[in-house]
């Protein structure tokens, strides 16, 4: 079994159930970790996950405004396992910096976690 991940992927975006949080929008955290079985030696592309095009994924869904961090991830793991059949495991964590809960608090966050038993074979 063989994980990849992209940790700490950055963005500036209108998720929230608060409407000011649409306007002004927040900063949010992407980790996602993707594990399949590998076929060794890996020496091409083809035979792992791209990282460039789980980043693309990833951006595109957080750039679209959503309520609940619970549909982001969950839109995020879809998003990855449709692009990446192969994959039998898709973790994320959404975190929120710095929510708006009337006092101090580093982030509030989500990790959501799908296993997809018999995923396709290895390229």
């Amino acid at each position: 079994m063989l994980t990849v991940s992209l940790e700490q992927m950055k963005f500036h975006a209108g998720h929230g159930t608060f409407s000011e949080e649409a306007i002004v929008g927040g900063e949010f955290l992407v980790d996602v970790y993707i594990s399949f079985e590998a076929s060794a030696p890996i020496v091409r592309l083809d035979q792992t996950v791209d990282y460039q095009s789980v980043y693309g994924l990833v951006k595109e869904v957080m750039l679209k405004p959503i309520p609940l961090l619970e549909t982001l991830a969950e839109r995020c793991i879809d998003r990855i396992k449709s692009s990446f059949p192969q994959v039998v495991r898709i973790a994320v964590k959404i975190s929120k910096l710095t929510p708006p809960l009337g006092g101090e608090v580093g982030c509030s966050a989500v990790r959501m976690e799908k296993s997809f038993p018999g995923g396709d074979k290895p390229v």
